[in-house]
């Protein structure tokens, strides 16, 4: 089971990441799923960054939860409320904008579940305590960074490869490798890590 929490920041709309799956828009991100003809289950928000006539539409074709504008989290944090029990949960867009301390606010949100991706058009960002297989793709570059000072990791199939590596939290060794062979395969012996993806930027 999968939810969809749609924030729309550099993200082009593919129904292909919609299907099967429990749908939010977040604030402007719900316009966004209408004039994409992207139906949501529930759309979440303060809605300030939308016009009244916008929100009355919104309210016509969707089930709206609208927030107090004076609070203490972020609409992407209380729109994952409504994503309890889901196994996979994507947040599209949200990694570029304006609001650089949104994206912030994101990846702490990473940390706190594992079971949190962030995808837009160039990047996908995901967090992990256990061993992870990364095909040969369309993301060309694989960074990988420490969540603890315990962290300790080999990789395998990389164009730079470790064996049972301390990587410490403050440490951007794994800064931009390459999958070199089919796969790549990261095996975390111990800790967290945060694994940012990137396509080619000459593209």
């Amino acid at each position: 089971m999968k939810a969809v929490v749609v924030i729309g920041n550099n993200y082009s709309f593919n129904k292909d990441d919609f299907k099967d799956s429990y749908v939010i828009g977040v604030d402007r991100g719900a316009l966004l799923c209408l004039e994409n003809n992207i139906k949501m289950n529930i759309a979440v928000g303060d809605f300030d960054s939308i016009s009244a006539e916008a929100l009355d539409l919104l309210y016509k074709e969707t089930n709206v939860i609208k927030l107090n504008p004076i609070k203490d989290e972020t609409d992407t944090f209380e729109a994952l409320k409504y994503c309890n029990g889901y196994d996979e949960i994507i947040i599209l867009g949200g990694i570029t904008g304006k609001r650089i301390e949104h994206f912030y606010a994101n990846l702490l949100l990473l940390e706190q579940n594992t079971k949190i991706k962030i995808k837009d058009d160039n990047s996908l960002i995901f967090t992990t305590d256990k061993g992870v297989i990364i095909p040969k793709n369309e993301y060309k570059y694989i960074s990988i960074f420490s969540l603890d000072d315990n962290t300790n990791i080999s990789l395998q199939g990389f164009k730079y490869n470790l064996d049972y590596y301390n990587l410490k939290r403050i440490n951007s060794l794994g800064v931009s490798n390459e999958v070199s062979d089919l796969i790549g395969k990261i095996t975390l012996h111990n800790g967290r890590i945060i694994i940012l993806c990137s396509k080619d930027d000459n593209i």
